[in-house]
């Protein structure tokens, strides 16, 4: 803070709220914010994001201990807890030691939070066990090890799966607040109606069944019992919640991770926004009686759709991550509580060419008398063999016999439509440069 004679005097946030997109690169910044504009009617390059005029920016360095380019379980270590450490790893700091992972845990800003007494709660549109969230709360030299079918056989009694973490042990099962997806690894399936073509392929979809017969939803009820719980799984179960009185929310609304925004099930028995379960669970944690709280909100589906090349998926999430933002602007006093926004990594996506001003986001970068080709494009990724000719695209009337599909030959409207790749992965990789806080 500043006084009017503009000497800084000290401060300290009575509220914390961290915004992550994940994989929201700068690449994905200028994009999002251009696809914002576009999507509202207008040209989008002096668009403004709700950040945007934050009066503090900064860049942060992303690289895991052993790794240039990391992943996001690294990162989010680093971001929650201070400690930065290897690749895949959650919660622990393996410059300690190799072997004991008691010695290896770190704390992060949760436990932090909730040892000065204040509120605490994660919202995210992934799993609720995916790497970001649950650097929050649990600690694991496997991030993989979201349930206990992923644990090796020789491991099990060694160590507990993530799910079990946030429900058994501190500073997880004192969450005030948590919303995401991820039923599978609570053993709470619900029957999916997601159109079929809404399933989207990739490493990051693969969910896992809890093969121990416990339902940890169910467990987490009991817990509660007696007090003012919630549990939803639905959107209409979740504005049925009086979110001013609750003193736990739990809401789990995807047996995997939420939809993306551009496809999710918006009727009263699908699933909620990003914005909307904010607003609720700010609604929770904001007491007038309370030390604070400290919330962090992920917009997690950005970097799954950036892992597929699907560019037009992940610049709707960016800006469902902006409105989400927006919403907490609105709803704090900024005078008491610090908002950040960041990311924990990019990803191998580039914003080029040379298209005229007001150019669609998602089209192309033309250059005079050359192929047409698109404005955004990847290193690498599914989107290579996209563009690639097959059996399958040949006709007998085709007569070109070019590598590349041309294209005005692809649908590129349809949801699962992939920018062109560089070079041929099943999952697009994240990037390595710095990103923006």
């Amino acid at each position: 803070m500043y006084d009017e004679n503009r000497r800084i005097t000290p401060s300290v946030a009575k509220n914390i709220i961290i915004f992550v997109g994940d994989g929201m690169g700068i690449a994905s910044l200028s994009t999002g914010r251009i696809f914002k504009g576009q999507r509202a009617g207008r040209s989008g390059e002096e668009e403004q994001l709700s950040f945007d005029n934050f009066p503090n920016t900064g860049m942060s360095k992303t690289y895991n201990t052993d790794r240039q380019v990391p992943d996001s379980a690294g990162t989010a270590t680093a971001m929650f807890s201070g400690i930065k450490t290897k690749y895949g790893v959650l919660g622990v700091d393996f410059t300690i030691t190799e072997t004991n992972l008691e010695a290896a845990k770190v704390p992060s800003f949760m436990d932090w939070a909730q040892a000065e007494g204040k509120r605490t709660g994660i919202v995210t549109t992934t799993r609720v066990t995916h790497a970001t969230p649950a650097a929050c709360y649990a600690h694991t030299i496997n991030r993989n090890y979201e349930c206990g079918a992923k644990i090796p056989v020789q491991m099990k009694n060694r160590i507990k799966d993530i799910a079990r973490q946030m429900m058994e042990d501190a500073p997880g099962k004192n969450l005030n607040v948590v919303l995401g997806g991820g039923r599978n690894h609570f053993g709470a399936s619900m029957p999916s109606h997601l159109k079929p073509e809404y399933q989207f392929q990739g490493a990051m979809e693969k969910t896992c069944i809890r093969t121990d017969g416990r339902n940890l939803v169910e467990e987490w009820k009991k817990r509660w019992n007696g007090t003012n719980a919630a549990y939803a799984w639905k959107t209409s179960d979740l504005r049925a919640v009086e979110l001013d009185k609750v003193e736990h929310l739990l809401g789990l609304f995807n047996d995997d991770h939420l939809s993306y925004d551009s496809v999710r099930d918006r009727s009263p028995d699908g699933e909620p926004s990003l914005s909307e379960m904010t607003e609720a669970a700010i609604k929770v944690l904001q007491r007038p009686d309370s030390p604070g709280f400290a919330l962090m909100v992920e917009g997690g589906r950005i970097d799954h759709a950036h892992h597929q090349n699907h560019a037009h998926l992940a610049l709707a999430e960016v800006v469902e991550l902006d409105k989400a933002v927006e919403t907490a602007l609105n709803m704090v006093d900024l005078d008491e509580t610090l908002i950040i926004v960041t990311a924990d990594h990019s990803h191998a996506m580039t914003f080029n060419g040379y298209p005229d001003r007001g150019n669609d986001i998602l089209g192309f970068g033309n250059r005079p008398n050359a192929t047409p080709y698109e404005t955004i494009t990847y290193a690498n990724g599914p989107g290579f063999l996209q563009h690639r000719w097959n059996a399958s695209l040949l006709t007998e009337e085709s007569t070109d016999w070019a590598t590349w599909v041309k294209l005005n030959q692809l649908n590129r409207s349809e949801v699962t439509y992939r920018h062109l790749s560089a070079f041929p992965l099943p999952d697009e990789t994240h990037g390595g440069e710095d990103v923006a806080v």
